[in-house]
């Protein structure tokens, strides 16, 4: 059968072949050999480059004796060869003989499969990526680093071949791609090509809302009805990364409610996050929203005459913690960096957005969302 490997379990095989730290996994990545370039399926970068062969054909011979002529001519040592089936005596010989690591991919196939920022420090942090069939909540001030992180983690996302969904509760879709293409994080490229979706909550569901808060015995009609269109969307784009950005403008100010609305969105293979400010709880708006998620990355800054100190903490997660100490980082045009002290940038380029209650009268659209859901626009 043909093999389909995340980029979290092959960057766990290099890690375990080898014994080392892998930075990034490449997929279709071309390499120049001293007489023409070449595609290999997967290429690890740390120090060097370790091409990955896969192995779906039910005799590898010949391909992996292609496998190391490309590897003989980009002058590469180390490469690894993963299948899922016994292999013959011919195929294990040449392995052996070209000194190709093979690996037996089920032995990794119950392992569980992360998604990750592409932001190293993060990654190592919560053991290499948030786990897919869960909510995560990003909380934090007004410009603390939320939509930024959120988009980043779509990017990395669409980079990987995971599709991805932002919804925009309090922005102009049309203000946020304006925005997010002064940052190189490969979102708006992503968007572009149709590998990150954008869509903002309807005015049926902003009507739908107002007419349930007035009868309590309708909000889990709300609920369900915004949910399922959600899941909709979700499922008919084969989306495996969704942020709701914010999250405050879906919730019914109620525990049981915010309970119902949190869980209701976890799917399998998806990653949710749901993004809020601080209000009644150091970690979100109605201070209940925390006990419902699987995990948490907060965010925080503090301004002093040196600039802006920007701290995130992870106060909750569904794996080990690897590190449960405050990290410093700083916003640049280039992302989020995790660095290893306060550092202090003044004027640094950050993700703005503009709330639609007071951007109304100083923002004209350029053009009308198109493809109306029920419940949610999506912007083109």
């Amino acid at each position: 059968m043909d093999i389909t490997i995340s980029k979290y379990k092959i960057k766990k095989i290099v890690a375990d072949v080898f014994d080392i730290t892998v930075n990034n996994i490449h997929k279709n990545y071309e390499i120049q050999g001293k007489i023409i370039p070449h595609k290999f399926d997967y290429v690890a970068l740390n120090d060097a480059y370790i091409p990955i062969k896969i192995i779906n054909e039910p005799d590898a011979v010949h391909d992996l004796m292609g496998f190391y002529a490309e590897l003989e001519d980009c002058n590469i040592k180390n490469s690894i060869a993963i299948t899922d089936r016994e292999l013959n005596d011919d195929e294990q010989k040449i392995l052996k003989a070209y000194n190709i690591k093979a690996v037996d991919y089920r032995n990794y196939m119950d392992l569980d499969d992360r998604y990750s920022f592409g932001i190293h420090k993060l990654d190592m942090a919560i053991s290499g990526g948030l786990r897919p069939g869960f909510v995560y909540l990003i909380s934090g001030k007004t410009g603390s680093g939320k939509t930024t992180l959120s988009s980043i983690f779509l990017a990395e996302g669409a980079k990987n071949g995971e599709k991805g969904l932002i919804i925009l509760t309090d922005t102009f879709p049309e203000a946020f791609v304006e925005n997010i293409r002064t940052m190189d994080i490969n979102f708006y490229e992503s968007y572009k090509n149709d590998m990150i979706e954008i869509m903002e909550i309807s005015d049926k569901t902003k009507s739908l809302k107002l007419e349930n808060m007035k009868n309590k015995a309708d909000y889990r009609e709300f609920i369900t009805k915004v949910i399922s269109g959600l899941k909709k969307v979700i499922v008919a784009n084969n989306i495996k990364r969704v942020v709701i950005d914010m999250v405050m403008p879906l919730l019914i100010p109620d525990d049981d409610y915010i309970n119902l609305f949190i869980n209701s969105l976890s799917m399998e293979g998806v990653v949710v996050i749901i993004t809020s400010i601080l209000r009644n709880s150091d970690l979100s708006v109605y201070g209940s929203e925390e006990n419902y998620v699987a995990g948490i990355i907060k965010l925080d800054y503090k301004l002093s005459t040196k600039g802006i100190d920007r701290t995130m903490i992870i106060p909750k997660m569904p794996v080990p913690l690897n590190n449960t100490m405050p990290m410093h980082f700083a916003i640049t045009s280039s992302g989020i960096e995790i660095t290893s002290k306060a550092s202090y940038i003044v004027n640094q380029n950050k993700l703005k957005v503009t709330n639609q209650v007071d951007g109304l009268n100083n923002y004209t659209k350029k053009e009308e969302p198109v493809n109306e859901y029920a419940f949610f626009k999506s912007f083109k």
